[in-house]
């Protein structure tokens, strides 16, 4: 095949009408399959497929055989880049587009959102209330230790290089406010 379409190429590129025809004869299976992988709209069809044979014409004209590249690899890709391109070229759609099969459901409702809903930000106001309750139950270094640990990310050992005080002794702060503080909650 890459032979006879070889010669049908070299012919085309000298202007034979007829090898042109046959090329895209040929190469029609081509264009489709690739409408169908890199743009799929059903009702745009036979401006996609005049869209590929154009595409096929212009590689007959550009196409370099000392690129050391098959011209069907080369015809895949452009028409790959010209689908994909005409994908991103396609108008935006309104929100309020009917979908669904009964086109009773709009866009919109399907969307979700990354706001919080007024019941999750009234129970994140009582953790925050419950857990500044808890810690006002710790003593100052407790209270000091917990906060580096959790809140600032320091490791243990930052933390007791800053307070100057032991590895152990962070450490067993913090275990013993853990307690306090579960025992608050």
């Amino acid at each position: 095949m890459y032979r006879e379409l070889d010669e049908l190429l070299a012919k085309a590129k000298k202007g034979d009408v007829n090898s042109k025809e046959e090329i895209l004869n040929r190469l029609e299976g081509l264009i489709i399959k690739s409408i169908q992988r890199y743009y799929n709209i059903k009702n745009e069809y036979e401006d996609l497929i005049q869209l590929g044979n154009l595409v096929i014409l212009e590689c007959i004209q550009d196409y370099n055989p000392d690129k050391k590249v098959y011209f069907l690899g080369y015809v895949k890709t452009m028409l790959k880049y010209a689908y994909l391109n005409r994908h991103k070229e396609r108008r935006h759609l309104s929100l309020n587009t009917p979908i669904g099969k009964d086109g009773d459901t709009e866009m919109v409702d399907t969307l979700e959102s990354n706001m919080e809903t007024p019941l999750e930000i009234i129970l994140k106001l009582e953790d925050r209330k419950e857990l500044k309750n808890a810690l006002s139950s710790l003593t100052p270094r407790q209270r000091e230790v917990t906060l580096a640990y959790y809140i600032e990310g320091l490791s243990m050992a930052d933390i007791a290089e800053r307070l100057g005080i032991s590895y152990r002794t962070v450490v067993n702060t913090k275990t013993r406010s853990l307690e306090i503080m579960k025992r608050s909650i």
